[in-house]
């Protein structure tokens, strides 16, 4: 405290009066500030005129200053990021699309059955209008059947005819309908083999719900990645799908026991598959046996929604289909803003009570908060997403509010990084014989990849050191002022608070003195 007191009464001479007596703080603040101009605002010897003159001068350059500062405070706020053009395209790396592809046959009747005498249904009392106590158990049998059948093919878009099984107390609201379509423990299957022959047997899977068994190849360009070439089961607003190549669909993975979602897993530690485009012919190719498909190509850090178009692939056609990639990339440094700055997310980012971000994801999301907001649960096509899942009477209710699917108002924005596919051509071949006849009973759709010529890059143009950059260079250009001057009026502030600090004590050390000399008389009684 002694060395400041020190450093305070080392003031420059100019801060105290020729006869001796100290400056107020006022005119001491006035001495530090030194702004051009202010003296002669203060100057009696001048003209009224002139000292206004100045006045408007001195409040002039402190307006245009804040006015500048403010507006490059808003610019690094509102647009410091710029999209430009990369044309240097020999050394890019391709980024593989990702699959999405559904089965059309999605039942296996065994199965179901088993699956509803183990809930205890096929043995169940119907209980809905216009059955008869009379009535025949086949009868009954079709109307789970049908019900079976309804859930299954029931999508986001076409939840189907589910009036008809409200009658039944228990169908309409004791059913797990994510138990009831999907194949138990949403595995995995690894593709085993090498890449001339990798195949991978769903048949080999236990399964105890109604979701059929598929056999079916893969293959790459590269034979290294059969390890990476996993196929995952998910449900999509299309209902059970499997996804190949898509990261981000750990979120769709649903346990088909308890239908509890495989959100809590972690980000999958791989990667989507890349290819080096003057080393490889960038495909990958996959055959089913016995089984048709409908299937859609994404961005691998995007999900498939209901609002991209399918494709379907029927028994013996083989489909090739070459895709143009338009990627945009992004820097590092574009992280260092906030979402509002650079109006875009990175995958890894996290939103609301997700981990990750994808402009498809936040989408589906805001339908699910719309379909709890309007019948207080949420489809069973969002694993993801909070709330209570919808039973039979859940669903139907989303039936009278056609527009919990919309996307209006859901304000989703773009992902930083991103892939687009577009078809360049496709060809497709049907092998049968005459009379329609095939020649063999397998599928085959093979994708491939073209080498972009140009991509867009999101860049950081208006950093944190250009925002303070231009702050001193308005300072400098309406006050003449520089870093080492705020520096000056920091040490002013510090010495003059560290004065009044030491001046109030040493007032209450005076006082405690006079209070011992202070002399009590006490009266005799």
């Amino acid at each position: 405290m002694e060395k400041l007191v020190y450093f305070a009464k080392s003031m420059p001479q100019a801060m105290e009066q020729q006869d001796g007596q100290e400056l107020s703080f006022n005119q001491r603040l006035l001495a530090v500030l030194d702004i051009p101009g202010l003296q002669y605002v203060f100057d009696r010897r001048k003209h009224p005129v002139e000292r206004i003159f100045w006045l408007l001068v001195i409040l002039a350059a402190i307006w245009g200053m804040l006015f500048l500062c403010q507006y490059q405070y808003d610019r690094y706020r509102a647009s410091p990021t710029a999209i430009q053009l990369d044309k240097d395209y020999r050394d890019w790396v391709g980024i593989m699309p990702g699959l999405t592809f559904c089965f059309h046959d999605r039942i296996d009747w065994n199965r179901a059955w088993e699956y509803l005498e183990r809930i205890q249904l096929t043995d169940h009392a119907a209980t809905r209008e216009g059955l008869s106590v009379n009535e025949t158990s086949g009868t009954y049998q079709r109307f789970l059947a049908e019900f079976v059948e309804t859930l299954v093919d029931a999508t986001a878009t076409n939840l189907g005819n589910l009036s008809h099984f409200l009658t039944d107390s228990l169908l309409a609201t004791d059913v797990n309908i994510l138990e009831l379509i999907s194949t138990v423990g949403a595995r995995d299957f690894p593709v085993r083999g090498g890449a001339a022959s990798l195949t991978q047997n769903f048949a080999t899977v236990h399964c105890t719900q109604v979701h059929p068994s598929h056999d079916i190849a893969i293959n790459s360009f590269l034979p290294a990645h059969q390890a990476r070439l996993q196929v995952h089961q998910i449900v999509t607003e299309h209902g059970i799908c499997y996804a190949l190549n898509a990261p981000l669909t750990f979120l769709q993975q649903v346990n088909g026991t308890n239908g509890h979602t495989a959100l809590n897993k972690g980000f999958p530690d791989w990667k989507p598959i890349e290819c080096e485009f003057s080393k490889h012919l960038c495909y990958m190719k996959l055959d089913m046996f016995r089984s048709t498909v409908s299937y859609t190509i994404h961005s691998p850090y995007e999900l498939a929604t209901s609002d991209q178009l399918f494709t379907n692939v029927q028994e013996s056609d083989e489909l090739v289909s070459l895709y143009s990639l338009f990627e945009t990339v992004a820097d590092e440094r574009l992280k260092e803003l906030t979402v509002h700055q650079r109006n875009c997310y990175f995958y890894d980012e996290s939103y609301e009570h997700l981990s990750y971000y994808s402009r498809n994801l936040c989408i589906m999301n805001c339908r699910a908060k719309r379909a709890l907001a309007a019948c207080r649960c949420r489809p069973h096509f969002y694993p993801f997403a909070e709330g209570p899942v919808c039973n039979v009477a859940g669903l139907h209710c989303l039936q009278q509010h056609p527009d919990w699917n919309w996307n209006r108002n859901c304000k989703c924005l773009k992902s930083c990084t991103d892939v687009d596919y577009n078809v360049a051509s496709l060809s497709k071949t049907q092998w049968t014989a005459e009379g329609g006849i095939p020649f063999t009973h397998k599928a085959s759709l093979r994708w491939e990849i073209l080498q972009p010529t140009s991509r867009l890059r999101r860049v950081l143009i208006f950093s944190y050191e250009d925002l303070l950059v231009s702050f001193g260079g308005a300072i400098a250009l309406f006050c003449g002022k520089n870093g080492l001057y705020l520096s000056n009026l920091f040490e002013f502030f510090v010495i003059e608070l560290a004065t009044f600090i030491q001046r109030m004590f040493n007032k209450r050390k005076q006082k405690k003195r006079r209070k011992k000399h202070v002399v009590r008389i006490v009266e005799p009684k």
